[in-house]
């Protein structure tokens, strides 16, 4: 299940496209504001940063019905406007997702334009996903990590917002240590003969499918073979949920050894000779093959060592 994230931007950041409220002859207030704003990068998430891209939000915007709330603090029971009654209106512009209200004429609503009129609230907030394919992730030579959302699922909420709030994202530091030793390892085998990895499904794909998916991508560009062996019991369900799960990414073989079977030997069996396990539970790897394990480190400097120590020990695998 995706649990909705949320992101802030402030009126420092966007100059007049920050929160606003606007009341021009006459007319009804209006409240405005831009949220999120395209290729501005984030502050810190916990590891990465990220941006959003102009395509992020078109396939929302493309709908015949979108039900957005425009809400106060992200409380559903402070509700300013509403897509479906066209008191919220969404528009891609080119600087980022422009929201636009009539607020219904409710105390709630009194109050938010005070506050915004005079700055005390300055930012805005906003709720969504992110499906397994609309995210790209990168990490430049100086090791910082980007997540660019070029796609997101779902749109919940806009938000002017009393305090800016940076909660965690759905994706996990472990996740992301992972990746990172993972990624060094390809890096540092540029030179060398291809790998055969292991990407283990459950709790390490699973846990943050658009993280590995641009690692596949990364690994297959680079030459390597990458292969899916799971502990899962070989059954239609669970084939038919890994397939549609690995949809056009570059998975050779997926391997659904069940319970009783160690991923080796399964390996094996399939006459597959893997370099590298990515797994969450190097316990069911035979201690053989555990220095080449890359587990969900807890560190970012764990994420290094990993990596170096498994390079470190790939060194004598004899070439074939």
């Amino acid at each position: 299940m995706t649990f909705p994230e949320r992101r802030y931007t402030s009126v420092f950041d966007l100059g007049e496209d920050g929160v606003s409220v606007e009341a021009r002859d006459g007319d009804p207030v209006k409240i405005r504001g831009i949220a999120p704003p395209w290729d501005s990068l984030s502050v810190d998430l916990g590891g990465f940063r990220e941006k959003f891209s102009p395509t992020a939000f078109d396939k929302i915007l493309s709908r015949k019905k979108i039900d957005v709330p425009l809400l106060f603090n992200h409380d559903d029971s402070r509700i300013l406007a509403r897509t479906t009654n066209g008191t919220l209106r969404l528009e891609k512009t080119d600087r980022g997702l422009l929201y636009e209200a009539d607020p219904v004429p409710t105390a709630t609503a009194e109050e938010v334009v005070a506050l915004i009129r005079s700055k005390t609230i300055y930012g805005s907030s906003f709720s969504f996903t992110v499906g397994p394919r609309g995210e790209e992730w990168d990490e430049d030579e100086r090791g910082r990590v980007t997540r660019t959302v070029t796609e997101a699922s779902g749109l919940y909420d806009v938000s002017p917002v009393t305090r800016p709030a940076y909660p965690g994202s759905s994706v996990g530091l472990r996740s992301l240590e992972q990746w990172r030793a993972a990624r060094g390892l390809l890096q540092h085998r540029d030179q060398g003969r291809p790998l055969v990895i292991s990407l283990d499904y459950d709790q390490t794909f699973t846990a943050a499918p658009g993280l590995w998916r641009s690692f596949v991508a990364d690994a297959a560009a680079r030459g390597n073979r990458v292969v899916c062996i799971t502990r899962r019991e070989d059954t239609e369900e669970n084939r038919a949920e890994i397939s549609v799960s690995f949809e056009n990414m570059e998975i050779s073989d997926v391997i659904l050894c069940g319970g009783n079977t160690r991923k080796r030997a399964a390996a094996a069996a399939a006459g597959i000779e893997v370099d590298v396990w990515i797994d969450d539970s190097p316990e069911m790897i035979p201690a053989e093959t555990e220095a080449r394990v890359i587990p969900r480190v807890s560190t970012i400097a764990g994420a290094r060592a990993a990596a170096a120590a498994a390079l470190a020990r790939l060194a004598d695998v004899r070439a074939r």
